[in-house]
């Protein structure tokens, strides 16, 4: 989680967190410096796709797990 906030301050301060999904909320609240861009639809699609990805995971995950013990 550290690595992935870290990145994400690091990818909207280059200038590109509009289209990193972990960076697209603060960027969205204003919590980013207010010369940022603002994400668009696209970055807010790389949100929906990626919890989109973590829920199939997760639930494919679930399926396989070993629910004896």
């Amino acid at each position: 989680m550290f690595i992935i906030v870290f990145t994400a301050q690091v990818i909207a301060a280059l200038g590109y967190g509009a289209y990193f999904p972990w960076s697209v909320p603060a960027l969205y609240a204003g919590l980013a410096s207010p010369d940022q861009d603002q994400p668009g639809p696209l970055g807010f699609s790389l949100v929906l796709a990626t919890a989109a990805v973590g829920a199939r995971a997760t639930a494919a995950w679930w399926r396989r797990a070993d629910h004896t013990h």
